[in-house]
């Protein structure tokens, strides 16, 4: 189940990971600036930078929906199962009211019966 604890860890790891990000591209501008290349070497490089980026940033969205996934089946599963143990509790309910209810006619029965008498 989704709780505070699993809350935190995934910000933690989303927080880290866009700070990680944001670094390799704020390093890769700030290498460039300083490091004399020509102009075909600096697009390699920046392009370079940029797939590694987006590369990081695909797997860290996939491992989002991923856990979203699971996420969301836990809990349709324990939905399911609340649903069930209510239909259970319910039905045993009426079951037992029902067993009452016979019980009360019966003994009303034998009551009549015995009055008569």
């Amino acid at each position: 189940m989704w709780n505070r604890h699993e809350e935190e860890e995934t910000s933690g790891v989303a927080g880290f990971l866009l700070g990680a990000v944001t670094g390799a591209i704020v390093g890769a501008g700030v290498a460039l600036l300083f490091a004399p290349k020509t102009g075909k070497r600096m697009r390699q490089d920046l392009f370079r930078q940029y797939e590694r980026a987006t590369s990081k940033l695909s797997d860290f969205a996939s491992d989002a929906m991923d856990r979203v996934s699971t996420l969301a089946s836990d809990a349709k599963d324990m939905a399911d199962d609340a649903r069930e143990s209510a239909r259970d509790a319910m039905n045993q309910v009426r079951d037992t009211a029902s067993d009452a209810m016979d019980r009360g006619r019966k003994d009303a029965n034998r009551a009549a019966a015995h009055a008569r008498t």
